[in-house]
């Protein structure tokens, strides 16, 4: 099988483990007596299929209609042998760090503020981690000459970002495509809320561009665990080396089935979402106690609070829980998009008034 010529050199003395060189090797079976499991209690006493070949068609034939590029790209469609499931997206950054990055040599570049998930498993693969600090008002910016400067294995990319909420612009990602020498890693995990043309689309183009993907967010699956690695073959047959066999059970493979089947309840609750997250940005806009909201392209907004201490005490006290980024942006929440009657709860808290004496006395 091909391999990635940006993988560890310790791969070209390898072979696949023993069930998947069986399923690449397309042997016809009508006998299998190689997996020493039970024969007499049912289906879910076999394994369950390692390579996914006709669940993958359906997934790429669905993500293919989304996010299409506008203007600059031509569109080409992905396949089934550009797709890796994983045990959720947060296996497939593993999997990359594992294949392709040297422990206790490489260094890897994270955006800062970013997913924690990148620097927090590159250390753990004994990798430096050079964060790259998001720039402008907005946090959507890139010094393209400092990730060039700096040598590096990896580099990942969370577009949109978790926990801003903003969007990197398309040149940008396009002259990173062009030029870092590394292997390109995009976390679209909130791309299908927004309206950023996907790099999916360019993986054909470029041989180092990975998109990662999720069915925990906008698919509602994140009970499933299932994540996608999508990329050159090259990069998926790399993978197989490091990933452990069958951790996408036939279970969940069968849940991913029908909703690959029929996405239209999925569809109808993104624009459930969109409607209210325009609802939650006017809302907050409105806001006595918010100083600024960050540009919204996911299904969390990015607030910047007057009073922080205040207000977070105030949500404690409420029992609702948002994600506190003030260690990275001073006075900063992310807040999920829930419920309406959640998002009302959250807003009424935050509002800062302070009630008059005939609502003291209802209370």
């Amino acid at each position: 099988m091909d391999i990635h010529p940006c993988a560890r050199n310790l791969f070209s003395d390898m072979s696949y483990i023993g069930p998947i060189k069986k399923a690449l090797s397309l042997l016809e079976i009508d006998v299998d007596l190689s997996n020493n499991t039970n024969p007499f209690l049912g289906k879910m006493a076999e394994y369950p299929d390692v390579l996914q070949t006709d669940l993958k068609q359906k997934y790429a034939t669905l993500i293919n209609q989304m996010n299409l590029p506008i203007g600059l790209y031509d569109v080409d469609s992905i396949s089934s042998e550009n797709i890796l499931f994983t045990v959720g997206s947060c296996e497939g950054i593993d999997l990359l760090l594992r294949s392709f990055a040297e422990p206790n040599q490489d260094q890897i570049l994270v955006m800062d503020p970013s997913f924690s998930a990148y620097e927090h498993w590159g250390l753990i693969h004994n990798l430096k981690v050079k964060k790259i600090p998001l720039l402008g008002e907005s946090y959507n910016r890139l010094s393209v000459p400092d990730i060039l400067n700096e040598k590096s294995a990896m580099l990942f990319l969370c577009n949109p970002n978790n926990p801003t909420s903003t969007v990197l612009d398309l040149d940008v990602l396009e002259e990173l495509c062009t030029r870092y020498q590394g292997l390109l890693v995009v976390d679209e995990a909130y791309i299908e809320f927004s309206d950023v043309p996907s790099l999916v689309h360019q993986v054909s183009r470029f041989k180092n561009l990975v998109v990662l993907r999720t069915l925990s967010k906008a698919w509602g699956l994140a009970g499933v665990r299932c994540g996608a690695v999508i990329a050159h073959p090259s990069v998926i047959n790399t993978l197989r080396y490091v990933q452990i066999p069958f951790g996408f059970c036939g279970l969940s493979q069968e849940i991913v089935r029908e909703r690959c089947e029929n996405p239209e309840r999925m569809f109808q609750s993104w624009k459930k979402i969109w409607e209210e997250r325009d609802f939650m940005m006017q809302k907050l806009l409105e806001n006595p106690s918010v100083e600024k909201i960050l540009p919204c392209q996911t299904n969390f907004v990015f607030v910047i609070l007057k009073d922080f201490e205040k207000t977070m005490a105030k949500l404690k006290d409420n029992k609702i829980f948002v994600v506190d980024c003030s260690r990275h942006i001073p006075k900063g929440i992310r807040v999920t998009i829930g419920t309406h009657e959640e998002n009302e709860a959250f807003l009424e808290c935050v509002e800062g008034r302070e009630l008059k004496a005939e609502e003291l006395l209802l209370a």
